[in-house]
């Protein structure tokens, strides 16, 4: 493929990813299901797919779109008064997300070295990748927002954060079993 196919290729493909993140967080129950006062991130697979796919630079772009339709997302139709609380500080919604597009963008470069077989190299790039999301928004919510938010309450502290984990095994299982198959479609269709 020459250069500027190449490119015209790769911008085409963020622009695409880019309007999947804004339709997927706006439709409701599309990227983030909801379930009572749960809601389930399934906005995480595009962002992984085109990260993956795209490179570090489309990672970052990714990554950074996630984070800003999350906080625009939480001001428009926040499922409970705590995740308002939480998802309202870019802190929380933005820099984890873009943090996700970057590592799961450098990952899928590093493990080409050591993992031959592409499925597998995917399905460990989509686990990873779900687990980083995870691990970045915890962290960020126990430094930027626990001692504020739950000041002294353990309890609430502990439930948030089983909810977040119990959100996050499930998320982890959608992406192993989605993502591969997905990237294994689209790079045929990149190299044609």
């Amino acid at each position: 493929m020459n250069p500027n196919r190449k490119r015209i290729v790769e911008i085409t493909t963020t622009g695409l990813f880019i309007a999947i993140i804004f339709v997927m967080t706006f439709v409701p129950n599309l990227g983030y299901i909801t379930v009572g006062t749960i809601s389930i991130t399934t906005i995480h697979i595009p962002v992984i797919i085109g990260s993956a796919l795209l490179g570090p630079l489309g990672g970052l772009v990714l990554g950074f779109t996630w984070g800003i339709t999350s906080l625009l997302k939480v001001y428009t139709t926040a499922v409970s008064p705590i995740e308002l609380a939480l998802f309202s500080n870019p802190l929380i919604s933005v820099v984890p997300r873009v943090l996700v597009g970057l590592f799961v963008a450098y990952l899928s470069i590093g493990l080409k070295k050591f993992v031959k077989r592409d499925y597998q190299r995917d399905a460990l790039t989509a686990v990873l990748g779900t687990i980083s999301n995870t691990i970045l928004v915890l962290s960020a919510i126990s430094i930027f927002s626990a001692g504020t938010l739950f000041p002294q309450n353990k309890t609430v502290i502990t439930i948030v954060l089983t909810i977040v984990g119990v959100n996050g095994v499930i998320e982890i299982v959608a992406a192993m079993f989605i993502i591969p198959v997905l990237l294994s479609r689209l790079r045929k269709v990149q190299h044609q």
